[in-house]
């Protein structure tokens, strides 16, 4: 019998991307190892390979069980192959349909084989990877931090079309399942235990050495133990038999149910994404007939999902995201990571970069004059840093692992060993370059100097440096913990190295980096300005702050340009507006509102006083309500216009046309590099794409002639070359 097993091993695979052996007599171990991807994806080659060697143990007698693994290390399966999906988006609805089956087809044959099957998974496993997961009679996870399972689909527009939306819910139960599928959130390897998705829980820790291959061979073992119990107690074949049964649920608790959690995705996507609520009128309807019904129907109603034009812009961010991992930025490949980052600033960006930096394992030294800021600052960032979404709040064991890792000083001059030192203090110029030029003589011959600035260029803080070759804006959003977008800003003098070193240090964080050239707003701030200075100009119009609000969030934006220059600060607004029209003041309007706000006092959500009346509530957060005091100030100040135009496009056409000009000025190096910093940095809707994706789709054509009907409003409305050269050859901003 050994001799066969090792002919076995040596033999019985020579596909591409999986491989299957026989750790033990009667025992397959599959393993989906893909060749040219550093995850495992489910391609039509993959199936294919998947398929033939289920074909193969079908013929066999001898076999017990089979374990399905990956053999990537922290990754069992990453979904399906996207590309695959976006070629076939115009394919006939039989076509579409075709592929569902197939799927559901090749996953079936896991839950009716003669043998126990198990998912073994140590990492990531979402989608497709997820449906092939419970089509396994059993799943084991392991507690490693990087595992979590899920169905993302409803993010792209869909839903599981291979059983996902049959199976789940007869495993763990329809609420369960309805919450899973419809908020297309990943869980815990503990939380999907606890919820009955896994049927055992490996303890690995995330530190240990050689974690990989511990995590399969206890994997390995759990499963093997598992294989016997249940083929003595034939538990597994009982449970294939109630998963085909429809659910009992009662008609009362059914419309329950559906009325609860058609709530919860309406306050979640605004009505803006259809897939959430398809997917669950499915399952509620699937739920009262067997499995193979429920199959059939998620088949059917899969295909007027796929395609349409919410997947499509879905599909495109992905896209977007997929394309910006692949980007170095610089000139330099493989960049090193950063062990240590110095932090000059103990305000709120400058903690929440030193939190993020601390929990992604660096270094990190804070510096700031103000001792008591360093003292309460030291104890929130090792707070944030420690946080554990399980509990809710900060781990007790991670603070004392990570305490270590943090230190403070009075001093900048220390900072200067660090990998990289990020500036975040006060917007102001002189202070900024006094700065700098006190760390640089002190700094390593590797040392990158970065500044978190919003509006100062990165060409005029280099002034004075001896290497501003070494220096480059890293520009963080607020919150930090949540947004993933930083811009890294390449000033006149900045090398290709410095940016490469830059984007590592964004992604070694997990974040997405934009790189951008040098100039006033930089990207972000200098498209959003356009946005935010229109709602200001309409209020001057006497437009009510709720009719602008409201085309804003109808538009797709997760809030309206009104609340979010409270939530930004008007001290702030005001600052960033100066600087954008001391650059473009042919495009930007001055607003009194604005700054009669702010000398009354009026500073936003931060000292509750804004447009709106801002109070906390019992839970601690900000609630808003209209302020009749501002109501007054708009009166005295706005001035009612008799022309009418369409709101939503007086908000983003400037948008729009600002961001063509960005592109003829080079700011950014791609249309598709503004769309993902736009979704990342403002929340654009997804849903649309893009702006120029979006734009695409209206068409540049359609674009021009609506501007041309509000070009009597200003320089801010003019088609840009860009745009007319567009409409005139009847091309798209993504041809390029």
């Amino acid at each position: 019998m050994k001799k066969r097993m090792t002919a076995n091993r040596q033999t019985e695979s020579s596909e591409t991307h999986t491989r299957l052996d026989f750790p033990q007599p009667g025992i397959a171990r599959l393993t989906l190892d893909h060749a040219e991807r550093s995850v495992n994806i489910l391609s039509r080659d993959v199936l294919e390979e998947v398929e033939a060697h289920l074909l193969s143990l079908e013929k066999r007698d001898d076999i017990q069980g089979l374990v399905i693994a990956s053999g990537k290390p922290g990754s069992f399966i990453a979904g399906a192959d996207l590309t695959e999906f976006a070629a076939s988006l115009d394919e006939p609805a039989d076509v579409i349909q075709n592929v569902s089956r197939r799927g559901q087809d090749l996953f079936r044959r896991l839950s009716a084989a003669p043998y126990v099957t198990i998912a073994t998974i140590d990492g990531i496993c979402v989608g497709g990877g997820a449906e092939l997961a419970v089509w396994c009679d059993r799943r084991i996870v392991t507690s490693n931090s990087k595992t979590q399972i899920g169905f993302p689909e409803v993010k792209l527009g869909l839903f599981p079309g291979w059983g996902g939306t049959a199976r789940t819910p007869r495993i763990i139960g329809l609420a369960n399942a309805v919450e899973l599928v419809t908020g297309g959130e990943s869980m815990s390897g503990k939380a999907a235990f606890e919820m009955g998705l896994a049927d055992d829980l490996i303890d690995v820790g995330d530190d240990a050495e050689n974690t990989a291959s511990t995590a399969n061979n206890a994997l390995l073992e759990a499963a093997l133990r598992m294989i016997e119990a249940d083929q003595k107690s034939g538990d597994f074949l009982a449970n294939r038999q109630r998963w085909a049964e429809p659910i009992a649920m009662s008609e009362t608790e059914l419309a329950f149910l559906g009325a609860t959690a058609v709530a919860v995705i309406q306050q979640a996507t605004k009505g803006k994404y259809p897939a959430p609520v398809a997917a669950l009128e499915l399952m509620l309807e699937a739920s009262m007939g067997d499995l193979d019904a429920a199959c059939q129907m998620e088949t059917e109603q899969f295909v007027p999902l796929f395609g349409s034009p919410i997947n499509r812009a879905l599909l495109n961010v992905f896209f977007l995201q997929d394309r910006n991992k692949k980007k170095d930025g610089g000139s330099g490949k493989g960049q090193a990571k950063a062990a240590s980052v110095g932090v000059i600033g103990a305000g709120t960006m400058g903690l929440g970069i030193a939190a993020v930096s601390l929990r992604r394992g660096l270094k990190v030294t804070i510096s700031d004059n103000r001792a008591e800021a360093l003292a309460s600052g030291e104890q929130q960032v090792l707070k944030e840093a420690a946080f554990d979404r399980d509990l809710k709040g900060p781990n007790l064991d991670k603070v004392l692992e990570l305490s270590p890792g943090l230190n403070t000083t009075i001093q900048a001059r220390p900072l200067a060993t660090c990998d990289l030192v990020i500036e975040a203090i006060v917007e102001n110029a002189d202070i900024k370059k006094e700065l700098f030029g006190e760390i640089e003589p002190h700094a390593q011959g590797t040392t990158v100097l970065c500044s978190n600035t919003s509006t100062i260029p990165i060409t005029k803080l280099a002034e004075g440096l001896k290497r501003p070759d070494r220096f480059c804006g890293l520009h963080f959003f607020n919150p930090v913990r949540k947004m993933p977008l930083v811009e890294v800003i390449r000033g006149k003098k900045t090398s290709d190295d410095t940016i490469a070193r830059a984007t590592s240090l964004a992604r070694q964080l997990g974040k997405t980096p934009v790189v951008v050239k040098d100039g006033p707003g930089f990207l972000v701030n200098r498209l959003l300005l356009p946005y935010m200075n229109e709602a200001a100009v309409l209020l001057g119009e006497g437009v009510p702050i709720d009719q602008i609000e409201k085309a804003a969030k109808s538009f797709g934006m997760p809030m309206g340009p009104i609340e979010l220059h409270d939530v930004v600060g008007l001290d702030v607004c005001l600052h960033a507006g100066k600087v954008m029209q001391e650059a473009f003041s042919n495009r930007v309007v001055p607003t009194p509102i604005v700054d009669q706000l702010v000398e009354a006092g009026r500073l936003g959500q931060k000292n509750g006083l804004g447009f709106y009346d801002w109070k906390t509530d019992k839970k601690g957060r900000s609630k808003k309500s209209p302020s009749d005091d501002v109501q007054k100030i708009i009166a005295k100040l706005a001035t009612p216009s008799s022309t009418s135009h369409d709101l939503t496009d007086r908000l983003i056409l400037p948008m729009l046309v600002e961001a063509t000009r960005a592109m003829q000025d080079g700011i950014a190096g791609d249309v598709r590099d503004v769309d993902l910093a736009l979704i990342y940095g403002i929340g654009f809707p997804p849903f649309l794409g893009g702006l120029f994706y979006w734009a695409d789709q209206i068409g540049a054509a359609t674009i021009v002639e609506k501007l041309e009907g509000l070009r009597s409003l200003g320089k801010r409305y003019e088609p840009t070359k860009m745009l007319l050269e567009k409409a005139k050859n009847g091309t798209q901003f993504y041809d390029n």
